[in-house]
């Protein structure tokens, strides 16, 4: 009988716990106009294509980068598999300082074994270090501007 509950309490926890690292965007406060925070945050992101850059909302979405993925692939471990990833920035203003967070959606395919289920692609979680490496750049920017970071 304990089993089940120990095993039902795992369960819980593990998701729960999943669900809020994962979820949890990486930030930067700004203290700077909200102009300038948005001008360092779009030019920030030069390297990417953009599939929204929207001024009023604070939202600029890239469009999805694909890539060959460190997953190998099918009983002879082939290099078939893909992923593909897009950054999502908010810049908000709502008080100061100005607040820039970075999100990162990265999905999965396999074109071959148990994985593949046909054509669809999966949601995996995002790369942590990529999305630190981004709003370090961000920060970075900022105090190359004048702007100072703040805690």
């Amino acid at each position: 009988m304990r089993r089940p509950v120990v095993l039902s309490l795992f369960l819980v926890v593990s998701t729960v716990g999943c669900a809020t690292v994962s979820g949890a965007p990486h930030t930067v406060n700004a203290g700077c106009s909200y102009d300038q925070a948005w001008s360092v945050a779009l030019a920030t992101m030069n390297e990417f294509a953009l599939s929204k850059s929207d001024k009023d909302k604070g939202v600029i979405e890239t469009e999805w980068t694909n890539f060959a993925s460190g997953r190998k692939a099918g009983a002879f471990q082939r290099q078939a598999n893909r992923e593909r990833a897009r950054f999502y920035l908010n810049v908000e203003a709502v008080r100061q300082p100005v607040r820039i967070s970075v999100r990162q959606a990265r999905e999965f395919f396999s074109p071959v074994g148990a994985r593949s289920q046909g054509i669809a692609w999966k949601r995996i979680p995002p790369n942590a270090e990529e999305e630190r490496r981004l709003i370090q750049r961000i920060t970075n920017q900022l105090l190359s501007e004048g702007c100072t970071v703040v805690g």
